[in-house]
């Protein structure tokens, strides 16, 4: 392997940048921090830019922490996304992706600890969907917007409010949360259980009363979220779209269409709460969430079942 310092180059670059932000990678690029919109690049002497041997020994050094099934998927698929810590300096979630015959990494920075709703100033509506104890809570939003911090932050209220048994089905594990009033296990597609919809099965097999899904992206995943939903399980997910509209499509989108009159029937019946959030510039310089909240009501749910999500 190529001797590269990573922990020192990221702690390096953290200590420049400041706290928070995204990293970017990339030959011929120095380092740059993205926060709250805005790209900075971080002059560290001697590393005016990114060499193709630099940016190789960085993904060398990421993917011998990773999963090997990390590894794979670079040299099948040219991309692969994966969980990175750095003892006593931070936890990232890291997207390593081939471009240009060269590497390119970003890698986004997880919080050490959960965030609170409170703390993220999320509308009331989004406590009032953790006490559902059945149902879908969709979280939607374009990339970028929040949607696992969201996510995250609804699993901790839960952790921290009721005595319940909870799981999560993640690709990768970002936010690490800690055993207080619920039971809560994680899983990490790739290491602990080989696709999401085999987690959610098993997660339902293990006897979860609340489960969360990082993303759903494929037709068995959104048959598993809707099936569990029915069963008196409590499913926490996230979907991109810019609208309620536009990610209830999306949703329905994933079942061939033979299947989706019926899967819009199923979803108006166990749909309790689909959030779309994005996060918006603010005067104090930060980015703050503004919400479009849809919820479960006799005349929302007749609209879902009619296909009338306009």
């Amino acid at each position: 392997m190529l001797n590269f310092d990573l922990p020192g180059f990221l702690s390096e670059v953290g200590r420049r940048a400041g706290q928070g932000g995204d990293v970017l990678l990339g030959v011929g690029l120095p380092p740059c921090v993205l926060t709250d919109g805005e790209l900075q690049r971080v002059e560290i002497p001697g590393l005016p830019r990114l060499s193709p041997y630099q940016t190789e020994a960085v993904v060398l050094n990421l993917l011998a922490s990773a999963p090997a099934a990390a590894a794979e998927k670079v040299q099948k698929k040219g991309a692969a996304a994966f969980a990175y810590s750095i003892p006593g300096v931070n936890r990232f979630r890291v997207a390593v992706f081939q471009q240009r015959g060269s590497f390119g990494v970003t890698l986004r920075s997880i919080p050490d600890r959960v965030p609170s709703l409170a703390e993220l100033e999320l509308v009331p509506a989004v406590a009032e969907a953790t006490q559902e104890r059945t149902g879908v809570v969709l979280v939607n939003g374009p990339a970028g917007s929040g949607r696992t911090t969201t996510l995250a932050a609804l699993v901790g209220e839960i952790n921290r409010t009721r005595a319940c048994h909870v799981m999560t089905v993640e690709e990768p594990i970002e936010f690490l949360h800690k055993h207080e009033k619920a039971a809560i296990f994680q899983r990490e597609v790739g290491i602990d259980t080989p696709s999401l919809s085999q987690g959610l099965v098993d997660a339902a097999a293990a006897g979860a009363e609340v489960i969360m899904a990082s993303e759903v992206r494929t037709p068995d995943e959104a048959r598993a979220v809707l099936e569990l939903a029915e069963t008196g399980h409590l499913l926490l997910t996230s979907l991109r779209g810019y609208d309620t509209a536009s990610a209830l499509s999306r949703f329905l989108s994933l079942f061939p269409p033979e299947e989706r009159p019926e899967a819009r029937m199923r979803l108006s019946r166990v749909l309790r709460f689909c959030f779309t959030q994005r996060l918006l510039p603010h005067r104090d310089g930060k980015r703050r969430p503004v919400f479009e909240v849809f919820r479960q009501t006799v005349a929302a749910s007749e609209f879902l079942a009619q296909g009338r999500l306009d």
